[in-house]
């Protein structure tokens, strides 16, 4: 328990200040482009006296330090300041765009994990077999398939051809659940290979171990022993592949969002860099950022509670090994 408390405590602070570094390399890297917000947001016919006093409104021209401790402490309260186009808070639109996000994510995920395991289970009974070669196969050609390439694909099926769901997307905030089909679909399938590859090799890894062998000796079915003893076991081995793949969905949803125009977080931050808001920017990269960062602190969390090894006990300063 000491272990997995000070892997959990190593892992937040970590996290912590990978979120704190992030957030200095967004503000800088938006600190460097070539535009002028008040221009952005009073635009070209604006005034010279006009921008300035905008710019001294939101304090544009005060030094680069005191900025990010204004941006960074609004951030810690939750207040990510005024988008420069519509003048409004960006938490407001922020926060429900985070929760669809979410839930796109989390419904590719499932459909990911649902198809790539079961398929990792079935081919790792037989390492080398006809089902284990075609599904190797498949997943390498499906894995060079970018997610728009799938998401056209299945926009002709399902919406041109079949007519059963919808191209675009509004959300599911009024009950309209069909329209997060496609998108959710052309996530999930694009992430399947990578689920069923790393979690054929944790699979196998473990079917090989002795205990394995002493169960078939006895007699066990491959089916019994592959479902109520291989995969508990590498039940870590298929956390670290659910976390990655929930952090590859993650980078996916900005492609994804913008091919069926799902309202999330891909859709504000391209419409920010569209209308060069550079606040929306920030904020949509910093959460995102953060999103990142608590998915793998939970996933170090949930492998150091799985796997027995870890829990065996805590080095010591000169054994310690920074990953």
């Amino acid at each position: 328990m000491r272990a997995i408390l000070v892997k959990a405590l190593a892992g937040l602070v970590t996290g912590l200040l990978t979120v704190v570094l992030a957030s200095m390399v967004v503000f800088a890297a938006v600190e460097v482009l070539p535009r002028d917000p008040a221009r952005t947001a009073l635009g070209n016919e604006s005034t010279e006296q006009q921008r300035a006093a905008f710019r001294e409104e939101y304090g544009l021209d005060d030094p680069a330090p005191v900025r990010y401790a204004r941006w960074a402490g609004g951030m810690l309260r939750g207040d990510f300041g005024d988008s420069i186009i519509s003048q409004r808070p960006i938490a407001d639109e922020l926060w429900p765009r985070l929760g669809r996000t979410a839930l796109l994510a989390l419904t590719a995920l499932l459909i990911s994990v649902a198809v790539g395991i079961p398929l990792a289970a079935r081919a790792a009974r037989r390492p080398g077999g006809a089902f284990d070669t075609v599904a190797n196969l498949l997943s390498t050609g499906v894995s060079a398939v970018p997610e728009f390439v799938v998401g056209i694909g299945l926009v002709y099926i399902f919406a041109s051809w079949l007519g059963l769901l919808p191209v675009l997307s509004n959300g599911v905030d009024n009950g309209q659940w069909a329209g997060l089909i496609l998108p959710a679909l052309a996530l999930g399938l694009a992430a399947v290979s990578y689920v069923f590859r790393f979690a054929r090799i944790g699979v196998a890894e473990t079917a090989g171990s002795p205990f394995v062998r002493s169960a078939r000796l006895r007699g066990f079915s491959e089916r019994r022993l592959t479902w109520r003893h291989v995969l508990p076991v590498a039940s870590s081995a298929v956390v670290n592949v659910v976390a990655l793949n929930a952090i590859y969905l993650l980078g996916g949803v900005i492609v994804v969002e913008n091919l069926f125009a799902y309202p999330g977080l891909g859709t504000m931050l391209i419409g920010g860099v569209r209308d060069n808001d550079l606040p929306t920017i920030e904020a949509v990269a910093v959460v995102t950022a953060a999103l990142l960062v608590a998915v793998n602190v939970a996933a170090d969390a949930l492998v150091a509670v799985l796997n027995p090894r870890t829990r065996q006990r805590v080095p010591v300063a000169s054994e310690a090994v920074i990953p």
